[in-house]
């Protein structure tokens, strides 16, 4: 195959979602397979660095996606146990010099929305819901994947953006993820439930044994999320589910006053016990 004028992209999430706009904006016709009922992202927030917005600019989404996210003056690493500041990265104007960029935070479905709404004035870019792949197969001009229904889509090339139960992965590599021991709780709440010394617009992590706690502002600063992750005691599965505010604080009960107080802020959790795949060699 010497040039590339169609796509098969499994998954809509951002990963997919951005590789899917990114093809149609050189002129390869796209087709995009979720799973799901409905395309969208879960989780809370995450961060932007310079090379982040780089990549969103050449997408043509850039400027929409400043618009919704929330600029730090800095990022800062504090002792979780005696409550002392480690180290502080200023992020303003002499930051954006020198990297070429802003650094700042967003709400994944805010980010993923702004990428899906190019997606869907783009021309170039066809989707389906509700369609489980089961089945791809390969020839030296093109790839076809099934989905359990029957139904079947042909294209130059495939993309995986299936996440960690990845079936494109499986279906090229048949390794299986691997569960890491670490759980990481999730959780937003109003900016008037923050706590008054712990709302700084800045990333701020609160490294301690074992666990680690980070929170910022979401939303022009309405909310803030909230990420704790500590190693499980525990024999763990992957997955997501509802959260315990006991077990969160089982695992920090010897972390500092100040930390420690927005804990019992969030009324729910998200608890994800998380997993990753091992790099794929070079020769695969």
């Amino acid at each position: 195959m010497t040039h590339v004028t169609s796509a098969i992209i499994v998954g809509g999430g951002i990963g997919g979602a951005a590789t899917a706009l990114s093809l149609a904006r050189q002129g390869i016709k796209v087709m995009l397979l979720e799973k799901a009922h409905e395309i969208g992202e879960i989780g809370a927030g995450i961060q932007l660095g310079p090379n982040a917005f780089s990549a969103l600019d050449s997408l043509g989404v850039g400027d929409v996606a400043r618009q919704r996210a929330v600029f730090t003056d800095h990022i800062t690493m504090m002792d979780a146990v005696n409550a002392e500041e480690v180290v502080r990265i200023e992020t303003g104007q002499a930051f954006r010099d020198h990297f070429g960029g802003p650094y700042a935070v967003i709400h994944r479905v805010d980010i993923h929305a702004t990428v899906w709404e190019a997606v869907l004035t783009h021309p170039g870019v066809e989707y389906r819901t509700s369609t489980h792949i089961v089945d791809i197969r390969q020839t030296p001009d093109d790839v076809t994947v099934f989905d359990e229904q029957g139904n079947s889509w042909t294209a130059d090339i495939l993309v995986g953006c299936d996440g960690v139960k990845s079936v494109v992965r499986q279906s090229l590599l048949g390794d299986a993820p691997r569960v890491t021991g670490h759980v990481v709780y999730r959780a937003v709440i109003d900016c008037d439930d923050m706590p008054d010394d712990l709302r700084i617009n800045a990333p701020v992590l609160w490294a301690g044994p074992h666990c680690h706690l980070v929170h910022y502002p979401l939303r022009g600063g309405q909310q803030y999320n909230l990420v704790v992750t500590f190693h499980s005691r525990q024999q763990e599965e992957w997955g997501v589910k509802d959260g315990s505010k006991e077990e969160v604080l089982s695992y920090f009960a010897g972390i500092h006053p100040r930390p420690r107080q927005m804990l019992d802020k969030p009324t729910s959790w998200r608890r994800w016990s998380t997993a990753d795949r091992e790099p794929v060699a070079n020769d695969q």
